[in-house]
């Protein structure tokens, strides 16, 4: 992957670092910085210069902060052992870009494979701090794993053969418009959904029918089926 190199004007040495077994993640608190901006910041605190190892922009470019081998100034007696990488914006309120995240998400996996570590964690995992931010997709960029989006329910298209009923049918057709017939408030007598086209059904469909302005005959065809099924 591409890092951008940057010439820092160190106020004093840098330590070598004896060893690297975690990453630390953090995000910069500013919702538009660059890297040269929080060395000085960092100078301005009295430090050597920038603390973090690496810094990953909204665009998705990585700037290289400290020298990878030296000793970081990130994280509270956490530096000994560690990589910071810093991500640009305020985590606690925005939402991060997919290009900085995909940045990310490849920093870290090389690293991890350079070092032969697999411990990646927040900065506040270690000292008492809210960084890098509740919004921050600390998994996405640590473990390269986000949650899987919920596919679109299938649209399903159901035909139903639906045959002419009358007095003396009987039928699971016949069940299906007794309890449509029941649905839309009709009675069917005291048998309900029998599957038996009997009298008390024949007066629930002609009822219906003069309730929506069709032939009042008592015979369920097309437009009555029509009528019957809609929402």
């Amino acid at each position: 992957m591409k890092i951008n190199e940057v010439d820092y004007k160190w106020n004093g040495s840098l330590t070598k670092r004896a060893a690297t077994t975690r990453i630390i993640l953090h995000h910069a608190a500013a919702k538009n910085c660059t890297a040269q901006q929080i060395h000085s910041w960092h100078l301005a605190n009295g430090w050597v210069g920038i603390g973090y190892h690496f810094f990953v922009r909204k665009d998705g470019s990585v700037y290289r902060g400290r020298p990878e081998d030296t000793v970081g100034a990130h994280a509270g007696n956490n530096n000994y052992d560690s990589i910071g990488v810093c991500f640009e914006g305020n985590y606690m309120t925005e939402t991060m870009p997919e290009a900085q995240q995909a940045a990310g998400a490849e920093l870290v996996a090389y690293l991890k494979q350079k070092y032969d570590i697999s411990k990646v964690i927040r900065h506040k995992d270690v000292n008492a701090t809210g960084c890098p931010g509740d919004n921050f997709p600390f998994d996405a960029i640590a473990y390269g794993t986000v949650e899987p989006e919920k596919p679109e329910e299938p649209c399903v298209n159901i035909t139903l053969a639906l045959y002419m009923l009358a007095k003396g049918s009987k039928s699971q057709q016949v069940k299906l418009l007794q309890r449509t017939l029941i649905g839309w408030g009709y009675s069917v007598g005291v048998y309900g959904a029998d599957g038996d086209f009997g009298a008390a059904t024949e007066k629930a469909v002609k009822r219906f029918q003069a309730a929506n302005k069709l032939a009042a005959d008592g015979i369920v065809g097309r437009d009555t089926w029509t009528a019957l099924m809609r929402a």
